[in-house]
């Protein structure tokens, strides 16, 4: 399922979404060279949030994705429109009465 057709003309940015492949000798993740691009629209609002690790993090903003995107995991590397890489803080995909609808990822600084 994706976001219903009167809200894509809000939609008007492109972010990619890369899967991490491995860590480095030095512990620097690696990602896939082949990323996935998703329309979405970014909302900047500072948030404070926990992470994973329950530790309290500003969240500087989301991603809303036109479709769902369940695989994707805040070990993934996000890249804005703006060519930034913000950490990904925690992906939220959103279900409907016919299954998951779309994807939100908040991201961080």
């Amino acid at each position: 399922m994706t976001v219903p057709g009167d809200f894509l003309p809000m939609m008007l940015q492109t972010a990619s979404v890369a899967a991490q492949t491995g860590l480095d000798n030095y512990g620097k993740p690696s990602y896939s060279a082949s990323p996935t691009a998703y329309r979405c629209r970014i909302i900047w609002q500072e948030r404070i949030r926990r992470d994973a690790q329950g530790q309290e993090i500003i969240e500087a903003g989301r991603a809303i994705l036109t479709e769902a995107a369940a695989s994707v995991t805040p070990t993934h590397k996000l890249t804005l429109p703006d060519g930034t890489t913000p950490k990904i803080v925690s992906v939220a995909t959103i279900q409907d009465e016919d299954g998951d609808h779309h994807s939100v990822i908040s991201f961080g600084q």
